[in-house]
Order: structure tokens, then C-alpha cells, then sequence
């Protein structure tokens, strides 16, 4: 275990030997078994929220009436969690399997209680109808991507005669269109912003970095074209690095990549920084991938670089740092992404979000009021954190700071750093009264959780005497970053040898250097 993270769950123990009863939870389940047959209910209850055990509890609540039930799960990762939960609350003899090529799993069709694979299913049901499961409840998990042809024909299928609840944080397609194709109802279950009051998710801070050029890149089925996005993305893959190193070397961290060659090209810079890192794509073998996933919830790998695999159902509580690689118009993956850092952690820290993309300013924080319609022809989310009229307190607009990189909303002080964000000569004009303070003496501080100037000013002193360096480096690293010059009697203070967060950045700074070089030498070729 890389850094002695303690694993903990929200909803349900290490083990699972503990289910938490959550009254929103109850709410929902009293809800399902009350709705109609007729009635096919989108739930929408964020990451996080528990939807595995409102799933296994409808299904041991109709097993208590009689009744039996499948829940349909679109890949391996989210299965295993939703049969040792199914097995615990409905017993192990009542619940049976339906995926391929697992060694000793069998399926039983006379069995109460089914997980079923969506792509297990789709293949067989094309031999024969007997792989469907006879059930009175279908609850279909993560049903934003139930729109596809081939699983909206299995629900279908089951419409006529089985009640069918879909479950999701985001409940519209990629494309951003709403699911009123098939689904009639949405019903909220609770709101990020409630579930981090109750200390059930994990507070964000959002930083935000240098984004790729998007220019020429074309908008294709509500997203940016992949190919060409990659190409630009690859560009940033030493900048995303170095911005890790400075902020999140401690974090146990996923990565949100475009493709297969950006995934690994992280992924392999990672490593070459001296990160035990590892990638995470459709391109691997399942046997390989159900390693890797192993590996970094056991902590073994700290940082996990992944092409969408992670953004949804991918469950590990020790993951306290997501960092977006890829630019995105979709809001549903925007959220899914953010939400995989948000677990509850055992400290009561927060998640760091690096946000490489811009995703952020341009779609919103999580924790916004987000509201969604099941309207196909146009977007099914609507931010109401950004309206003025929203029903609730009016927000600001969200600011970058340029001097930590942190995005912040509600205030224009930085919280992490002090930096004041300057008025336009509009709001000048408006509030006059307002001084913002200008010119050379108004140096930046540091950012909190570094040392004081001076302290910082020995640490660089200190790391120069041991490397050999010339007297001068120290001056030119403080004022790179201070943005100010150290008074000169502090050449005369005690040296400090410096901390984790000082060594880590001086190692960026030395990697950029380094490129810089590099790049200038093949320039000149």
C-alpha cells in the first residue's frame, strides 16, 4: 500500500458485512415498489449515493413478496459489487450470475434473484430466448447508456409484463439528449450537494491548468471528435504531469485520458517521473484488466490513467485526486468523472480535481443544482446554480486563480491562496467604493500548506548548497515562484532542508527545464 490509505465505503464496509440505512434510501425503495407497472422510473441518485444497495434491497423486498428480479449491470466492474451486495441481502443459494468465461459461476434460471451482464445477454438472447431471465422487476443500472439498440430491445422485451427502474447519477445520453425514448418518469433521490453536508461524499477543489488548443476540432454526436482531440491532448501530457507532482504526489489518483496512445502516453510519462502509474483501456485483455483494477484498489498503483472505463460504476474509496486529461462537452461524463474522487474519506479531507480540459468553467462544479428532463431534442441537463432565477441563493460565476490555478465560485478572494480576482472597469464603474490594490509590493503569496516565504527561501537555499548549485538559483526559483524578490539579509537566515511539497515542485521545474531543452536542441536540428 504505497501510502497506508485506509479503504472505507460510505454505504457498505471493506467486507461487506455492514449496510448503512440511509432514509433517502428507504424513501426510494418504499417509492419502487409502490410505482406501477406501467410506469418506467429513472432514479437519479448521484455517485456515491448507495444505488447498489437501493438496487439489492428492491430485489430482496420482492423476493420477500414472492417475486423475482434481474439487475442488469453493463460491465464487470460494476457486477462484482452488485452480487456480493445481491448475495448478502437476498442470500447466496437465491442469487444467480449471468456473465461468460467465469470459472466456477453458473446461471440458474429458476433462481429469485439475477445480476445479469448486459453483454452476456445480448449475445445469448440472439441463440435463444431462454437466456431471459423470468422476472417480475428489471432495475437497470447506469441506464443513461441503456439507449443503445441492442439493450433497449431487451427492455423491450420486458416492458409489457416486468415493473423496470433504471438507475443513474446522470440520466441522458453522451449527447446530452434526455432518455424519454423509453423511460417515463424521473424521480431525484438526493442531491450532491446534500450528500456532502451529511458526510456521505467528500468535498472538490478544483484547479485548473493549461488546456489544449481545440481549434479545428470538430463536434461529433454532442462531443469533440476523438482522433483529432487526441493528437492535441498528447501535447499536454508533460504539463499534466508536472501539475501532479506540484499538487497531488500524495493522492491516490485516477486519470481521464481520450484513447488507447494518449492513455498510454501518460501513463508511460507517469513511470518515467518515477510514479508507480498504469493504464487502463479496452485495448487490454479482461484477465489483464481485472489485474490492473486490483492492483490500484489495493493500492499497489497510485496513479490509474483510463479511456472511460473508470468514469462510471468504478468503485474506490481511497481515490482522493481525479485528474481530467480530455475535453469534453458532455456533462454526463464531465460528472461521472469528477465523481470517482468523491467517496467519503477517513479524515474528512476533500478531493483535489486537476483539471486539464476546462470541463470545469465550462459545465459546472458537482455539487451544482443540476436538474434533468427526459426531453430528447435538446439538453436534458440544466444547471440551476448558473441561473439567476435558480430558487435558491444567487451564485457567482466560477474564477480562476492565476496564481495557484484553484477555481473557486461565491467569492473573489482565493480561498487557498489569497489572490483577489481584478475588477473590470465595469465593475469599477458600479462599485467604486472597491479598491483593488496595484503595483510592484503586492506580491502573491504562497499557496496554503506551503511554508512561509522565508522558510521557503531556506528550503531552496538549502536543496542549492547539497546539489552544487550556483549562489544564484535560489533567487531565480523563489522569484519564479513568489513572483516577488527575497529581502537580501535573508541569505543571512538558517538554511531549512526542504519538505515533500518543496522537492516535488523543484522536480517539476527541473523536468520543464529539461523539455525546454530538449525541444529547443530539435528545433534547431
Amino acid at each position: 500500500m504505497f501510502l497506508g490509505l485506509a479503504l472505507h465505503c460510505s454505504c457498505v464496509s471493506s467486507d461487506l458485512s455492514v449496510i448503512e440505512d440511509r432514509q433517502y434510501q428507504i424513501d426510494d425503495v418504499n417509492y419502487a415498489m409502490g410505482h406501477g407497472v406501467t410506469d418506467k422510473v429513472i432514479h437519479c441518485s448521484p455517485t456515491g449515493s448507495g444505488k447498489t444497495v437501493i438496487q439489492c434491497k428492491i430485489a430482496e423486498r420482492e423476493l420477500a413478496r414472492g417475486n423475482s428480479t434481474a439487475i442488469l449491470t453493463p460491465r464487470n466492474e460494476i457486477l462484482d459489487q452488485t452480487l456480493g451486495m445481491a448475495r448478502q441481502l437476498c442470500e447466496y443459494g437465491n442469487v444467480s450470475v449471468l456473465r461468460a468465461k467465469r470459472i466456477g459461476e453458473t446461471w440458474n434460471p429458476v433462481n429469485p434473484v439475477h445480476i445479469v451482464s448486459w453483454p452476456t445477454l445480448i449475445a445469448r438472447v440472439k441463440r435463444s430466448d431462454f437466456w431471459f431471465p423470468k422476472v417480475d422487476r428489471v432495475l437497470v443500472d447506469e441506464c443513461h447508456l441503456s439507449m443503445a439498440p441492442k439493450i433497449l430491445e431487451i427492455l423491450r422485451h420486458y416492458a409489457p409484463k416486468a415493473r423496470i427502474d433504471g438507475y443513474t447519477a446522470t440520466p441522458a445520453r453522451l449527447t446530452g439528449r434526455g432518455l424519454g425514448h423509453f423511460f417515463t418518469e424521473i424521480k431525484h433521490v438526493t442531491t450532491v450537494r446534500q450528500l456532502i453536508a451529511d458526510g456521505y461524499l467528500a468535498p472538490v477543489e478544483y484547479y485548473g491548468a493549461a488546456t489544449p488548443d481545440l481549434t479545428g476540432i470538430r463536434v461529433r454526436r454532442g462531443d469533440y471528435e476523438t482522433k483529432k482531440l487526441s493528437k492535441a491532448c498528447v501535447e499536454l501530457v508533460g504539463d499534466a504531469v508536472d501539475n501532479w507532482l506540484r499538487l497531488a504526489s500524495d493522492r491516490h489518483t485516477i486519470t481521464f485520458a481520450v484513447d488507447i496512445a494518449h492513455c498510454e502516453a501518460l501513463a508511460d510519462r507517469f513511470r518515467y517521473c518515477g510514479v508507480e502509474a498504469a493504464a487502463l483501456h479496452t485495448g487490454m485483455d479482461q484477465t489483464e484488466r481485472d489485474g490492473v483494477v486490483k492492483a490500484f484498489k489495493a493500492q499497489k498503483i497510485q496513479v490509474l490513467v483510463n479511456v472511460t472505463i473508470a468514469s462510471y460504476g468504478f468503485d474506490a474509496p481511497s481515490v482522493n485526486c481525479v485528474q481530467a486529461c480530455r475535453p469534453t462537452k458532455s456533462i454526463v461524463l464531465h460528472l461521472q468523472m469528477i465523481g470517482r474522487g468523491m467517496r467519503p474519506k477517513p479524515d474528512g479531507g476533500h478531493c483535489l480535481m486537476l483539471d486539464h480540459a476546462g470541463n470545469t468553467q465550462a459545465l459546472g462544479f458537482a455539487d451544482d443544482l443540476y436538474r434533468w428532463t427526459l426531453d430528447e431534442g435538446r439538453e436534458a441537463a440544466y444547471n440551476w446554480s448558473r441561473d439567476e432565477r435558480s430558487g435558491e441563493e444567487k451564485e457567482s460565476k466560477s474564477h480562476h486563480c492565476e496564481n495557484c490555478s484553484h477555481i473557486f465560485k461565491q467569492s473573489r478572494i482565493c480561498p487557498r491562496c489569497g489572490w483577489k480576482v481584478p475588477f473590470s472597469k465595469r465593475d469599477v464603474d458600479v462599485l467604486d467604493a472597491d479598491l483593488v490594490p496595484i503595483g510592484r509590493n503586492t506580491a502573491k503569496r504562497l499557496p496554503d500548506g506551503w511554508s512561509s516565504y522565508e522558510v521557503f527561501f531556506g528550503m531552496l537555499r538549502h536543496h542549492a548548497q547539497q546539489k552544487g548549485y550556483k549562489p544564484g538559483w535560489a533567487f531565480y526559483k523563489f522569484k519564479e515562484k513568489a513572483q516577488c524578490e527575497p529581502p537580501p539579509d535573508w541569505n543571512n537566515h538558517a538554511m531549512v532542508p526542504p519538505n515533500e511539497r518543496v522537492k516535488n515542485w523543484i522536480r517539476s521545474r527541473n523536468i520543464a527545464h529539461a523539455k525546454g531543452r530538449q525541444k529547443a536542441r530539435g528545433s534547431q536540428q
